[in-house]
């Protein structure tokens, strides 16, 4: 992982780039794990997995990883005693493995490893959110595996589709009929 991304008070943010971030003046994020203590800069692996990505009072900034201290942990297990099965060093980690990860970078930040983050004109996000990634991936996993056929993925979808009245469901005898209502496509499910 290259990038991780802080966001900070857009009234410091020139200053931050021009000077860096000292660790002792900007700590922001406490992790308690099972025998210590992790103190340091909330950080995020793409911009938008933080609510402060359409606040106007902050400014997102992109900070190279190289030569930094940083863990990336799994958010839905903080305040958890499972919290220390789900955390690594950043150079361990491979994006997909959490389902809400946060990054904390435990050093301070010289300013060449900070930038501005550009909305339309940085480098393009290997990921655009983490926590959508990490259920595409997971899916994926799962059909590889041939846990489940693809008849029982396709009886699950449509039943799924119709408890979020995302399909119209209308009964046949012994079939059902679910369509898209904005495509007009049909699927057919024998039904009991």
């Amino acid at each position: 992982m290259q990038d991780l991304y802080i966001y900070v008070d857009k009234n410091i943010s020139s200053d931050c780039l021009k000077y860096g971030i000292k660790l002792s003046e900007h700590e922001n994020r406490i992790l308690n794990l099972t025998n210590s203590i992790k103190r340091g800069i909330q950080a995020f692996l793409s911009p938008k997995d933080s609510e402060l990505y359409t606040d106007d009072n902050f400014e997102c900034i992109r900070v190279k990883t190289k030569g930094l201290t940083a863990i990336v942990f799994n958010k839905i297990c903080e305040n958890t005693d499972l919290i220390d099965d789900f955390i690594v060093n950043i150079e361990g980690y491979n994006i997909g493995d959490f389902e809400s990860p946060e990054a904390i970078i435990c050093s301070s930040i010289l300013p060449d490893n900070l930038f501005p983050y550009n909305k339309i004109l940085d480098k393009p996000l290997l990921v655009q959110n983490s926590k959508e990634f990490y259920y595409e991936k997971c899916i994926n996993e799962i059909l590889e595996t041939d846990m489940f056929s693809k008849y029982e993925l396709y009886q699950t979808l449509l039943i799924l589709g119709d408890q979020k009245k995302v399909l119209d469901v209308n009964k046949f005898d012994s079939i059902k009929i679910y369509t898209d209502p904005i495509s007009d496509k049909k699927y057919t499910k024998k039904s009991n």
